[in-house]
């Protein structure tokens, strides 16, 4: 007989209209215990009703206007309606903890009524982590005899460190999880010990144990993702676009970039198997428009499977990541013709400079500037990544990747400061690379940092490091002040891929609408705006892509 589980996703309050697309990550989980006998349910709190119950205070009310004013009139934020947010900020914090507190109860209550043997998390960053950690901690306190595990983004960043700021798990998955997951089960069910699973992190005897990691090497062995009312409560709440597992690991190592920590060797999922899951979402779910997960797809793997999609005449759209130099040789008129409507490259600087020496990166102008415009030319909507100011950053070094940029114009860049992550090259050798770290306990500081959701970075919590220098303000001043410049410029600078493709079905007139009223709807916690934006979405998805 198999175990019963429920794995949960708290991420905290959603912030953008992508947090409202299911969670690939734990509908595989799920289908892995699923098609090893166990039993699972879902609950993913990245819906409308969060969003709802948060802004559902009269406190919260004179945001609207404040929102109202920023992204629709587009009038810049005056020092009376900073001061007027503060209070408002405030509430809505003690609001979120207020009704996460009554998230947490539900589940509870749910573990009770259904039995529940053991709890997975996927683990995020900001608030969801502290919410996951509170939900834990009442968890462990309620049933003490439930086994909880804890996996995704934070798990896969700072793993063991995690032990630090709470005891409520009994172990920690980094990694793939498909097989670890299983072994949770066996374990609870008493089959197995915690020392014989792999990708886990536990505690034993007052030590901390961290068993091998192991990689699936054959994707085409992982299930096809659970998405079925019954396993996935409140799926027919979210957005009706599906992520796909085409690929993962990276065969890059850039030194700001977690990826070859978390994801390894590259490994590609089979052409066949791949379209094969593209039918089975249209067929099954209704499903046509799609993300591929992969944080580099290979260029010839696209290509490869754009045809095939073309030859089995399948009605999809689709964004993607790509690398520059895997994407030199691509058709991308293929690509297009086969549904690609976005793809997401990450440029960081045009320096040769600073891409060798700060970056890692092994990418030549030319052939972004060749990449860019064959992207473009295919009428593929091609946006691109910027971290400014990046370490060794200088006057030259910035008018070269402002020069590129105004040469080239992708059509969305996103621009953010450096990250200092624990794992990357950067986060092992930050003074290497220009970076004074100020605080003792680094990770734990960055592991728990909580964003102020009402305010510009100028207004968050002073990050514990500097870059070149130069401390937070001055360094997220720097970025901003960037930004600013390319938007005078008319570059668009802050549409991501998957923003773009849902922007195409969501029944506005315009992109630069769809952005403006969606961080207005977002800002303001508009809960019943957002609700029928995905109700046209989804409607337009199942009548076909035209």
């Amino acid at each position: 007989m198999g175990t019963n589980s429920l794995l949960l996703s708290i991420a905290g309050v959603p912030k953008i209209l992508s947090d409202f697309i299911p969670d690939n990550g734990l509908a595989i989980l799920a289908a892995s215990l699923k098609d090893n006998g166990h039993s699972v349910r879902i609950l993913d709190t990245n819906t409308t009703s969060t969003l709802e119950q948060v802004f559902d205070d009269t406190h919260l009310s004179g945001i609207k206007t404040i929102a109202e004013k920023i992204f629709i009139k587009k009038r810049k934020p005056s020092i009376l309606d900073m001061i007027r947010l503060k209070p408002i900020s405030n509430c809505l914090e003690k609001r979120k903890d207020l009704i996460f507190n009554k998230i947490s109860d539900d589940i509870c209550r749910e573990i009770k009524e259904n039995c529940v043997d053991f709890v997975g998390m996927k683990l995020w960053a900001g608030d969801g982590f502290k919410y996951s950690l509170d939900i834990a901690r009442n968890i462990k306190r309620k049933f003490p005899q439930i086994k909880i595990f804890g996996g995704g983004p934070q798990v896969d960043i700072f793993q063991e460190e995690i032990f630090k700021v709470t005891d409520s798990f009994d172990a920690l998955c980094f990694g793939d999880g498909e097989e670890t997951i299983n072994g949770f089960a066996d374990f609870v069910a008493g089959k197995t010990q915690l020392d014989t699973i792999p990708n886990i992190i536990f505690r034993k005897n007052g030590k901390i144990i961290k068993n091998q990691r192991r990689f699936v090497e054959d994707l085409s062995t992982l299930p096809i993702p659970e998405y079925h009312q019954d396993i996935y409560t409140g799926i027919g709440d979210k957005i009706k676009m599906f992520v796909v597992d085409e690929s993962r690991g990276c065969p890059n190592y850039c030194a700001f970039c977690i990826h070859p920590v978390k994801s390894g060797k590259l490994r590609e999922k089979p052409v066949s198997r791949i379209v094969g899951e593209l039918e089975n979402f249209i067929s099954e779910y209704g499903v046509r428009v799609f993300r591929y997960a992969g944080s580099n797809t290979p260029g010839d793997l696209l290509e490869k499977t754009s045809m095939q999609v073309i030859n089995k005449g399948l009605n999809i759209a689709y964004t993607t990541f790509g690398h520059f130099d895997s994407m030199k040789d691509v058709d991308f008129n293929i690509v297009r013709k086969s549904g690609c409507m976005s793809i997401f490259f990450g440029l960081e600087s045009a320096s040769p400079e600073i891409l060798n020496k700060a970056m890692h990166k092994k990418n030549s102008p030319d052939v972004m500037e060749s990449v860019i415009r064959s992207c473009k030319k295919a009428r593929i909507f091609t946006v691109v990544s910027v971290i400014y100011p990046s370490p060794f950053e200088t006057d030259q070094t910035r008018k070269q990747t402002m020069d590129f940029i105004l040469k080239t114009r992708p059509d969305s860049v996103l621009i953010q400061f450096p990250g200092l992550y624990p794992g990357t090259v950067w986060g092992k050798n930050p003074s290497m690379f220009n970076f004074t770290v100020e605080t003792d306990n680094y990770a734990e500081d960055i592991m728990t940092y909580q964003i102020k959701q009402l305010f510009p970075p100028r207004y968050w919590k002073p990050l514990p490091y500097k870059v070149n220098g130069m401390d937070f303000r001055q360094y997220a001043g720097e970025t901003e002040r960037f930004q600013k410049e390319l938007c005078d410029a008319g570059i668009t600078t802050f549409v991501s891929d998957e923003a773009y493709l849902l922007s195409r079905f969501s029944g506005f007139k315009s992109m630069v609408d769809f952005v403006d009223y969606n961080r207005y709807f977002l800002f303001a916690g508009l809960a019943g705006e957002i609700r029928k934006e995905i109700n046209v979405i989804n409607e337009n998805i199942s009548r076909g892509i035209g």
